[in-house]
């Protein structure tokens, strides 16, 4: 009896036993951490260090990214300055890296042009001749005009300007631009040795209104120093880029003893029109003393002159420089 009891006792210890340890192995795998890695901004982490916070701070501080960034209201000084208004009221547009909507094949980046500037023409005066030094045309001359070419001088253009005006026997004047005159030296010394004459265009073809008495005096001398020192000439004539001046300008002229010489008959040749348009152009604005403008550097321009010559001579008028239409105006008699 005490053996069966013995036994009965046993196996129920043995029960309780095996209950108890499935309970405590059913309660360890239930709350077990997953072993399975997953990834946040590109690091990977297991699934007990994405419950950890001092884990994912580790990891934000490395990849640059809060953990849960602020909600911030937008404030429109903050934001990058698109366009800006000028006193004109005209909106310009920043200039900056493009956006990222911008093609890149469409941005153009500026390039220096290899030719000089264009020459616009200035505005209308109510009457042709302004003063002794502000001259657009010259009264009082009955067969001259004077031909003047601006911007040169330029390498392969000059010398085919020079060679037609050779062949027409013709002198006329070239307004340089002081800059032109000190890389080619030697195209400037060509002009003079063909008869024609050289005026000052400035030293970089600025906008001289747009520049204090001190710097327009500035740019002229280093443009006049250039034909001194290369050519070994003094200069009396100036013409302002862009034909514009004011009373700054025309001071500051004055105390460098130029004459300011503007034009009469602009045909526009610096759009590079057809050159019968510019010959059609010329020969619809001259009269006797006008002072005609053309420029370097344009083909165009350069067909249309022999046949401006030669029409300007049917009319009886016979191209020379500047100096000589002012100097054959001078020596007329006063009627």
């Amino acid at each position: 009896m005490p053996s069966l009891i013995l036994r009965i006792f046993a196996g129920v210890m043995s029960i309780l036993g095996v209950c108890l340890c499935f309970l405590f192995f059913f309660s360890t795998f239930a709350h077990a951490p997953s072993s399975s890695t997953v990834q946040i901004n590109g690091v990977k982490i297991s699934g007990q260090a994405q419950a950890s916070p001092e884990v994912k701070q580790t990891i934000n501080q490395q990849t640059g990214q809060p953990d849960q960034p602020p909600q911030q209201s937008v404030n429109n000084n903050d934001l990058p300055e698109q366009a800006t208004t000028s006193g004109t009221g005209q909106i310009a547009t920043a200039v900056g890296e493009p956006t990222e909507q911008s093609n890149p094949e469409d941005i153009i980046e500026p390039q220096a042009s290899l030719s000089p500037p264009v020459t616009p023409a200035p505005p209308e005066q109510s009457i042709n001749q302004l003063s002794d030094q502000l001259i657009r045309r010259v009264n009082g001359v009955n067969n001259l005009v004077a031909i003047t070419f601006d911007d040169g001088p330029i390498p392969q253009m000059t010398a085919q300007y020079l060679a037609v005006l050779d062949e027409f026997n013709v002198r006329a004047t070239f307004f340089m631009v002081g800059q032109n005159i000190n890389q080619y030296p030697e195209l400037a010394g060509k002009v003079l040795r063909y008869g024609s004459e050289i005026g000052s265009h400035s030293w970089r073809h600025a906008r001289l209104d747009k520049l204090t008495a001190d710097e327009i005096s500035e740019d002229l001398s280093l443009a006049e120093y250039q034909v001194q020192i290369n050519l070994g000439q003094q200069v009396n004539l100036f013409r302002p880029p862009y034909g514009i001046r004011n009373d700054t300008i025309l001071a500051v002229a004055k105390e460098l003893s130029y004459q300011v010489i503007i034009w009469d008959v602009d045909p526009r040749d610096w759009e590079d029109p057809p050159p019968e348009y510019i010959v059609a152009s010329v020969l619809g604005q001259v009269q006797p003393g006008s002072i005609i403008l053309l420029h370097e550097g344009h083909p165009n321009t350069l067909k249309a002159l022999p046949v401006i010559i030669q029409k300007l001579r049917e009319r009886g008028l016979e191209p020379v420089t500047v100096s000589e239409l002012l100097n054959h105006n001078l020596a007329q008699p006063t009627v």
